[in-house]
């Protein structure tokens, strides 16, 4: 089998973790076993650690072998260091991006990462992206929904995008707490129900409707969780444009999801293969990738590579079309070396 590439995956670096158990404020951890924590944003569960892999990277290797995943690139998850305090924050996005490197440089091959931003402090982000691309050697961007409320497509953030498209750094667009969050409180519905792929829907539509696509034609962004909304509702998309898009003020030289299906990757976090089948209808192998969410309860880092073989089954791909969404497009778009022993 071809090299497996997971591009949508989380660790938390054991210092940072345990700098959110003593914090005090509205971001914080709570540790809840052995190997157990929670993240929690007001008063709110944004996130769980149910194994150690999510901070210790001799059992993510360990959990990597037992899945048969050969590659993972590894990103920083709620709560990042945008939801900290700005001086505090921009502390804790080098130290994460320093422990990243740690691990990449420890398994070779195994391990890359995505540049962590304080995105909240742009200036101290663009500098801390420029050492990242030339001393840590990075593949990416890890990017939030929105940042403390504001949305990505706003123009404080046009030099992170042009410098993502410049370097060929794919963006992972990863949710945080939603804009929805206070009525998904209300509802009592759990973010990671709707909230989060939602709010990265907003987000990554907003980026197309506000022409950072259109500006960046180099720009490539990866939507988590199997593009959130995005390929269900395509030809809403399209009609909603054309019926609506003059009276927002809204103009682009091309339909929104014809600029969705150039520049944006789906990973296939969902594993629900009729949902699979749908967004592969739209975007087409070429355009997916696998994710697993490893290490997060929702995660399937285990049967992630099944779902992609029994979707190859199902709608009948050619064994290239399957070793494309297994690690070969992602091994194009992060432009990742050979891995010693696999195919190529």
């Amino acid at each position: 089998m071809y090299r497996t590439v997971d591009v949508h995956n989380h660790y938390y670096p054991w210092d940072y973790l345990q700098h959110l158990v003593g914090r005090p404020g509205a971001v914080t951890a709570k540790q809840t076993g052995p190997h157990s924590y929670v993240m929690k944003c007001n008063d709110v569960i944004v996130a769980h650690i149910d194994r150690a892999g999510h901070y210790d990277m001799a059992a993510r290797i360990v959990d990597l072998d037992k899945a048969g995943m050969d590659t993972q690139i590894m990103s920083k998850t709620v709560p990042g260091p945008e939801l900290l305090e700005r001086a505090e924050g921009v502390y804790w996005m080098k130290r994460i991006n320093d422990a990243h490197a740690e691990a990449v440089q420890k398994y070779p091959h195994r391990l890359y990462a995505y540049a962590a931003l304080a995105y909240q402090d742009v200036d101290e982000s663009l500098k801390e992206l420029e050492r990242c691309i030339k001393d840590l050697k990075v593949r990416g961007i890890q990017m939030f929904s929105n940042v403390q409320g504001t949305p990505m497509h706003e123009p404080q953030f046009e030099p992170i995008f042009q410098m993502a498209a410049e370097h060929n750094l794919p963006i992972l667009m990863h949710p945080t707490v939603p804009l929805t969050a206070s009525i998904l409180d209300k509802m009592k519905i759990p973010y990671q129900l709707y909230g989060y792929t939602f709010d990265t829907t907003m987000a990554v539509i907003s980026l197309i409707f506000h022409g950072v696509f259109s500006r960046h034609k180099n720009l490539k962004v990866i939507h988590a969780h199997l593009g959130g909304m995005a390929p269900y509702l395509v030809r809403r998309l399209r009609d909603s444009w054309k019926g609506y898009s003059k009276e927002w003020g809204l103009e682009l030289d091309e339909y929104p999801d014809d600029i969705y299906k150039r520049q944006v990757y789906p990973d296939t976090t969902s594993f629900y293969l009729p949902a699979m089948k749908c967004c592969l209808e739209w975007v087409g192998a070429e355009h997916m990738m696998i994710g697993t969410d490893y290490a997060h309860r929702v995660g399937d880092p285990e049967g992630a590579i099944k779902s992609i073989l029994d979707l190859g089954d199902q709608a009948k791909l050619s064994r290239d079309q399957i070793d494309l969404i297994l690690g070969k497009n992602a091994e194009k778009l992060f432009n990742l070396p050979p891995m010693p022993g696999k195919s190529s």
